[in-house]
């Protein structure tokens, strides 16, 4: 089966170029199978190396040119154009459109092998809305994107993949051709935690998104009853110097510590004994999978969308309502007094992760392809 992946870049730090790579990489071990990723900026080392995987740089580079708004619609022009060259002379079977600029052109696109479409998202269907929508401008700007990204321009996949049941539910009601797939674990660290240190830790990007703000407002309460623990927060990003601001006038100084970036973040998870997550929104949270993976306990705010997906309230941690700060220090302090209960749901974590494995994931991919597949010839047919 010839495979084919289009995504902006697979150098560019993120998520959805780690998680591309590890899938693609997965999918080409397998027999019988082909796959590529083409991306509109090669300028970047890729990521992870890959392995078995055709990398084609369509030389687009929306990253590292500057183009100004005239300068998009020649960009976006030039992408088109390249973009179903390479797709018409690689005839491939399935298409699937990881980034932001593929996903627009792909639909309108001229292919001779007649592809199945796959539209994969990586947020929920409504996070522009929640970071666009600041004044009018921002405004406008969200609704006009939403009109022409989700309600014009998806209608031309054959079907939309959607990383969690609560998205396919809440945000995608009617529409037939929606498919749930969890992302798969991208690394693996065969430390496991003892939840015995004193020690909480949380990561990702330092933006509103993430809210470590509210995390360490909520620490101080913690700290008030358990001194003789602290908080780890792991990453960089714009709001560093104000949180570390918040820390020194909240008199955190020792108690919440910003560690800055690392790449073993599963081993530094390993070393700690439960995980916190405070964020305002996400796509699935693969940061609560990996640390399920290392045996951590969770808890985490209800934030659309994944928490609910992955986390059994009371048996693999504890979900809180959004903003409720002094419900999320009660349930780290009922971990931190009960080690036990940290231990059993750390297992139980543990146990819940194994089903997020890269190679079940990518089995299931084929499996889908497979089907999804037929079930298009057969329409064909029918016609």
């Amino acid at each position: 089966m010839k495979i084919v992946y289009c995504v902006d870049s697979v150098g560019h730090l993120g998520g959805i170029e780690i998680v591309t790579i590890v899938k693609a990489n997965a999918l080409a071990k397998m027999v019988g199978n082909e796959v590529w990723i083409v991306v509109a900026d090669a300028q970047d080392d890729p990521l992870r190396p890959l392995e078995g995987v055709h990398l084609v740089d369509l030389g687009v580079n929306y990253l590292h040119e500057y183009f100004g708004f005239r300068g998009y619609y020649k960009k976006n022009r030039l992408h088109k154009e390249r973009l179903e060259k390479v797709l018409n002379d690689i005839r491939p079977d399935v298409v699937v459109a990881t980034g932001n600029h593929e996903a627009y052109l792909i639909p309108s696109l001229h292919l001779v092998s007649k592809p199945l479409l796959i539209r994969e998202m990586h947020f929920e269907k409504y996070w522009l809305k929640r970071i666009n929508t600041k004044s009018w401008r921002h405004r406008i700007i969200y609704w006009i994107k939403n009109q022409y990204g989700y309600l014009w321009k998806i209608k031309g996949y054959d079907y939309i993949v959607v990383l969690t049941k609560e998205d396919k539910e809440q945000n995608w009601k009617g529409w037939k051709n929606v498919l749930v797939m969890p992302n798969p674990i991208t690394s693996v660290c065969e430390e496991k935690s003892t939840c015995e240190n004193k020690t909480a830790i949380a990561a990702g990007r330092m933006t509103e998104q993430k809210d470590f703000a509210s995390l360490i407002r909520m620490w101080g309460r913690v700290a008030e009853k358990h001194p003789d623990w602290r908080l780890e927060i792991w990453g960089k990003g714009e709001l560093e110097a104000a949180l570390r601001q918040q820390i020194e006038e909240s008199g955190l100084e020792g108690k919440v510590c910003l560690m800055g970036y690392t790449a073993e973040p599963l081993k530094k998870m390993s070393q700690t004994s439960m995980y916190l997550l405070t964020s305002q929104y996400e796509g699935l949270p693969l940061v609560l999978i990996e640390a399920m993976s290392v045996g951590l306990p969770l808890v985490s705010y209800i934030c659309p969308t994944g928490p609910r997906d992955i986390i059994e309230d009371g048996q693999n941690g504890y979900l809180v309502a959004v903003g409720d700060e002094k419900t999320f220090a009660e349930r780290v302090c009922q971990l931190i007094e009960d080690e036990p209960l940290r231990k059993q749901m750390g297992h139980a974590g543990l146990k819940e992760s194994e089903k997020y494995r890269i190679e079940d994931i990518a089995q299931r991919w084929m499996q889908l392809f497979r089907e999804l597949l037929k079930e298009k010839s057969s329409r064909r047919k029918s016609r």
